[in-house]
């Protein structure tokens, strides 16, 4: 295992001596990220050091499937992407047949011990239910009771299912290091999903939460009837990447050439805030983090954080509302990497209860 200290003010030391239950060990330590850790507290002259017990992890892999790509990896001993694979997701048949013999492959190479995936919705999490692991009643064409898990039973390891949206909520939550225990993951891209986690554990109950299913106030002016089929005029049905490129009469594969200065953004955000908003009143979040391939325009979170300030009208008085919404409505800690990380916790988890 690796060690570290970790200190109020990392300039209070140079080094330190550490006695670890009844192993003397003295060196000088490395400051380590403070995820995947341990906290034990210790005192020397009179300051608190926090001492972090790093155990490196088994190999895992995992499947970040999305509407629009999938992505799958390989982890190392820390927890990074050792190893990548990215394709577009097309049919069903044809898409898991093709990260299945991509795993299949690495399974040799690197022997990885469970398989985290983290999908698209609405998505089965009863594991005693006939339709455990599969894909519902998506909007997205073809998919519709897709046996996800079941397409990768071959690999004979564990396996772990729950949404893209959860998951990254679960990584987000452990990344912050205790010092945050409700968090919500919001995804914007060919559909509009959000993620829940509390005290470490992602909301499934009924189902798992969809929130972008939400019915919404029309942005004045705005004439676009929605594109959801099953509730038309929701949150996702106004503001995925089809709704938004329709307004604009271009292909979704366009809209990264459309400038930040667009009002379209600003009409996407107006939504994308109401939903917000209804995550602060309904789960009291500690913090919202926003991702996707429509959340990589970084002016949408100014706008984001503007609406829900209106929206809100001072009637949560809360400090990270107020004044450090910056800090409150914020893009993924791990940008585009969050959904294969968060499918490797995932595996890891499941490894745990074996």
């Amino acid at each position: 295992m690796f060690l570290s200290v970790c200190v109020p003010h990392e300039n209070l030391f140079n080094s330190i001596a550490v006695d670890i239950v009844t192993q003397n060990i003295t060196r000088s330590y490395d400051f380590l990220p403070q995820d995947r850790v341990k906290y034990y507290q210790i005192f020397d002259h009179g300051h608190v050091v926090h001492v972090i017990v790093m155990s490196k992890q088994l190999i895992v892999a995992g499947i970040e499937l999305g509407g629009t790509g999938c992505k799958v990896g390989i982890s190392n001993e820390k927890g990074e992407i050792e190893e990548r694979f990215t394709i577009e997701t097309i049919t069903p048949d044809k898409t898991l047949t093709l990260l299945y013999n991509w795993l299949s492959e690495k399974q040799k190479q690197y022997n990885f011990k469970a398989l985290g995936i983290a999908s698209f919705g609405p998505i089965d999490l009863h594991q005693n239910s006939d339709t455990y692991g599969y894909i519902t009643q998506t909007p997205k064409p073809h998919w519709q009771y897709t046996n996800v898990v079941g397409a990768f039973k071959k690999l004979n390891i564990p396996i772990a299912f729950d949404t893209d949206v959860n998951a990254p909520a679960m990584t987000e939550t452990r990344l912050a290091g205790g010092r945050i225990t409700t968090v919500v993951y919001i995804t914007i891209g060919t559909g509009v999903g959000i993620g829940v986690c509390v005290n470490g554990r992602s909301i499934h109950g009924l189902l798992h939460p969809e929130g972008g299913h939400l019915k919404c106030l029309k942005f004045p002016g705005d004439n676009y009837e929605g594109n959801c089929p099953f509730h038309q005029s929701c949150v996702e049905g106004l503001i995925n990447s089809k709704a938004i490129a329709d307004r604009l009469q271009i292909e979704p594969s366009k809209l990264s050439t459309v400038p930040d200065d667009n009002p379209i953004w600003n009409l996407q955000a107006y939504y994308l805030a109401q939903l917000c908003a209804a995550i602060v009143c309904l789960i009291s979040a500690e913090k919202i983090f926003i991702g996707g391939g429509l959340a990589k325009r970084t002016v949408l979170f100014t706008l984001v954080r503007k609406h829900v300030q209106q929206i809100l009208n001072n009637y949560i008085q809360a400090p990270e509302i107020i004044d450090h919404i910056d800090e409150y409505i914020v893009p993924s800690s791990l940008g585009e990497d969050i959904g294969v990380i968060s499918a490797f916790d995932l595996a890891q988890e499941v490894l745990k209860k074996e």
